[in-house]
């Protein structure tokens, strides 16, 4: 462009250039006047440029506020919607003195009194009703002679229970005296040692001291019996130890319950 104004400027004066001498500082004029036009052209640009963002920044506040405005109005429209939900009801007292209390729909709270009520009738059933399934289900465990782990199982579910009553007393019993799988017969052993005071388990105790052939079931056995003083018990005891059966383990646990019971 400077090119261009410099070109025009000399075609104008071609005359003067050609017949009049360059006045003093002729050149220093032509860059002069070009520099003027290069800083209002300057000037135009940085103005148009301060108008662009002054106009971007307005379109911003303007955003914002309108912003603003839709968060204000939808969040008193949402109060306004919770007051309107629950109307207030107008209650009398003693003292003449009026309290604003909200009105419950009677459809919603009938449903609500109801399903408590089930709740709580369920609540007292299930307290009161006693334990017969945990029972049959130990009493069915016991019985399943086509599964050792099953028979284990129930044994481990009765070792739970807080009190034996007289048919578990007899089936852990009879599981003890009778079943053909040694670890189940152990498992029973334990469970019967807790009760080894009842009469009844006490009795079939003393009378394994005979019946019982593995020797892990009978040093168990021994252990828990060698402590009685009882003259039955003491005889088993004393005919187990002259049995040539009866491995040696088993007849030194015996020597040892004896010489205990005599000191």
């Amino acid at each position: 462009m400077e090119r261009d104004f410099f070109k025009q400027y000399i075609q104008k004066h071609k005359d003067a250039f050609e017949n009049e001498a360059l006045p003093p500082n002729m050149l220093g004029n032509i860059l002069g006047k070009l520099e003027e036009r290069r800083l209002a052209e300057n000037t135009l640009k940085l103005e148009a440029t301060q108008k662009k963002r002054k106009l971007q920044y307005t379109w911003l506040a303007v955003a914002s506020s309108l912003f603003m405005v839709v968060g204000a109005y939808l969040f008193l429209s949402q109060e306004k919607n919770e007051l309107t939900a629950t109307p207030p009801q107008i209650v009398s007292t003693n003292n003449n003195n009026f309290e604003l209390a909200p009105i419950s729909p009677l459809e919603e709270v009938a449903p609500t009194v109801k399903s408590t009520y089930a709740v709580k009738k369920q609540r007292i059933l299930v307290s009161h009703q006693p334990k017969r399934e945990a029972h049959q289900e130990i009493y069915a465990g016991l019985s399943d002679s086509s599964s050792v782990a099953n028979r284990i199982d129930a044994i481990i579910k009765a070792s739970a229970l807080a009190t034996l009553n007289e048919k578990m007393k007899a089936e852990l019993c009879k599981t003890f005296s009778a079943d053909n799988n040694d670890n189940v017969r152990l498992a029973a052993l334990e469970v019967l040692s807790k009760y080894a005071n009842d009469k009844y388990i006490h009795d079939q105790l003393v009378a394994g001291l005979t019946k019982q052939k593995d020797p892990i079931v009978q040093l168990e056995l021994v252990k828990i019996m060698g402590n009685s003083s009882n003259p039955e018990t003491t005889d088993k005891l004393i005919a187990m130890a002259n049995n040539p059966f009866t491995v040696d383990a088993v007849k030194e646990q015996v020597h040892y319950a004896l010489l205990t019971n005599n000191n």
